[in-house]
């Protein structure tokens, strides 16, 4: 059994929850969130950060009075400071008598010049895709094969240099350790997945309160990741300026109202208050809608657009799921559908309680990257450690952990028991023949 403490830091909240695993589940042990006032963007004022820092003082003082031992926090990025590149890396003149190590795949993720490029980014995961030997290419597993030659397609996940510090920072001077980085995105993909679906080809896309993240998952792996920096609020802020009402009244005008009009009956009105003068005056539910389904078209079809661009139109996803606070608007599901033409829901939460209760759909990304900690030894990734510890010892190092490739050792193990199988099979049918022939 095993406990970690997982930290989101949000742009509408901070969120911390506490899991253990227990065998093959993973129980949410204690979760909580702390709103802002405002939502927060990706470039961190000091006043945000101010913001951002007395609420975690808050989160951290109710989760103390449950668990004041565990101080080590894994922390999860998302938004626009989360970026992904492939790059190409390669190992030539191998001996071909020899097979190929773990050690070989692991020189791989570093064997490139252009890594060094990441001068002002922190790396979140490097993920391999397709590995090449001898030109034969879409190998996932080449462990134990023989090759004069080996390259890989490697996705890496990284997070802006001064994001990252500054998010640091905060939680350090809360008295909480770094430990692990991920990207929720990528969590939220190998977390929300099953295995044919990461196969086929789909899509998550997060919509967060002032950006949007998406993933694209296919072959078994995620295969690019992106953000808007458009989210939820810009809903509220449309609304607001479309129609001149204040943002409190905006913001609750949009979850009253679908992002289809062709749903909404023209004739029902809505009474709104000019945010600048005592006036009142009527708008149809149809004009709100309408205000809704332009941001809601511009922000799938932006997403659209960058897959075709960067992957083609033949990888288009076979699946659409979403989640994120701005996904529970009426009609997203729909619209998205209609972009993209292919399969869509809502995350499923289900298996997200506490104390009974389901958890809501903006917890989604940290039960993610809690869930994608505990699986690590599990998933052919690596993760990186921040080097971070609380403001009383703190450096700046950073190192990597390749986990254990157990989709390999499990492979030999499942291998090895066919084999005993099939010669206990065949043990049985010819002690069958010699008992016939008596």
């Amino acid at each position: 059994m095993s406990k970690n403490l997982t930290l989101d830091i949000g742009s509408s909240s901070c969120k911390l929850c506490l899991t253990e695993k227990n065998f093959n589940n993973i129980e949410i042990l204690f979760y909580a969130e702390k709103k802002y006032a405002n939502p927060v963007r990706d470039n961190l004022s000091d006043e945000m950060i101010e913001v951002i820092s007395n609420q975690l003082k808050n989160l951290i003082r109710d989760f103390n009075d449950v668990d004041k031992e565990i101080i080590d926090c894994n922390i999860s990025f998302g938004g626009t400071n989360v970026s992904s590149v492939i790059i190409e890396s390669s190992l030539e003149n191998i001996d071909k008598n020899s097979i190929i190590s773990q050690d070989q795949l692991n020189l791989l993720t570093k064997n490139n010049p252009k890594i060094n490029s990441f001068t002002s980014k922190k790396t979140a995961h490097i993920i391999p895709l397709d590995y090449n030997l001898d030109g034969m290419i879409g190998i996932r597993h080449p462990l134990g094969m023989h090759s004069s030659k080996l390259s890989v397609q490697n996705l890496y996940v990284n997070v802006e240099n001064d994001h990252f510090e500054k998010i640091t920072k905060i939680i350090s001077d809360s008295g909480l350790n770094c430990n692990y980085i991920t990207s929720d995105i990528i969590s939220s993909s190998l977390y929300l997945l099953n295995s044919d679906e990461r196969e086929i080809g789909s899509l998550i896309i997060d919509i967060g309160a002032s950006s949007t993240s998406y993933c694209i998952s296919k072959k078994g792996n995620p295969v690019m990741t992106g953000a808007l920096p458009v989210g939820g609020s810009q809903f509220s802020s449309d609304l607001s300026i479309a129609f001149s009402s204040n943002i409190d009244f905006a913001n609750q005008l949009k979850f009253e109202t679908s992002c289809t009009p062709e749903n909404e009956r023209i004739a029902e009105k809505v009474i709104v208050k000019d945010k600048d003068s005592s006036k009142t005056f009527e708008i149809t539910k149809r004009q709100i809608s309408q205000v809704l389904k332009e941001r809601a078209v511009e922000i799938f079809t932006l997403i659209r657009q960058d897959i075709i661009e960067k992957l083609g139109v033949d990888n288009l996803p076979e699946r659409i799921i979403l989640c994120g606070g701005g996904s529970k608007l009426e009609g997203m599901v729909a619209l998205a559908r209609y972009i993209f033409q292919s399969k869509t829901r809502l995350a499923d939460t289900k298996n997200m309680k506490f104390l009974g209760e389901n958890l809501p759909l903006e917890s989604m990304s940290v039960i993610s990257s809690a869930n994608y900690i505990h699986e690590l030894d599990f998933n052919n990734q690596y993760i990186f450690k921040t080097g971070f510890e609380s403001s009383k010892n703190q450096n700046n190092l950073f190192g990597m952990k390749p986990q254990k490739n157990n989709s390999i050792l499990s492979s030999i193990e499942n291998s090895v028991k066919m084999l005993l199988l099939s010669i206990n099979l065949n043990i049985k049918k010819v002690i069958s023949l010699i008992k016939n022939r008596k």
